[in-house]
């Protein structure tokens, strides 16, 4: 991806309103196939975000919000993620999010988006 096709975005409050309106659209969901568009990524300053619905092949599905940044620290990041989510979801720390940094140094916080299907 290029560095000038990632829209720029004044805060991290309106990349979260932006960029969760698009992800909880489950017409956007997909398999974990190619996390990072233009559609589901923006800047703010030197801060890339991205967020997904990931459909697992059990069919469970995971908000993913991502961070990527010159030295950014999992708790600057988990910081960002708290704006992120301030427009759409109450954020709660330390209940249901999972932290991986991958090769890349992307830095992925996910938790379970919808509920586990009932079974009898």
């Amino acid at each position: 991806m290029l560095r000038s096709e990632v829209p720029s975005l004044k805060n991290f409050e309106e990349a979260g309103s932006q960029l969760l309106e698009r992800a909880v659209d489950p017409t956007r969901w997909g398999l974990m196939v190619r996390r990072v568009t233009v559609d589901n990524c923006c800047r703010v300053g030197r801060i890339q975000v991205c967020a997904t619905v990931d459909v697992m092949p059990t069919l469970d599905t995971y908000l993913r919000v991502s961070f990527r940044g010159p030295g950014l620290s999992p708790m600057d990041a988990a910081e960002y993620l708290e704006k992120v989510l301030s427009p759409r979801f109450p954020f709660i720390p330390n209940v249901e999010w999972f932290v991986e940094i991958d090769a890349r140094k992307w830095i992925h916080f996910s938790r379970r988006y919808t509920q586990p299907k009932m079974e009898a």
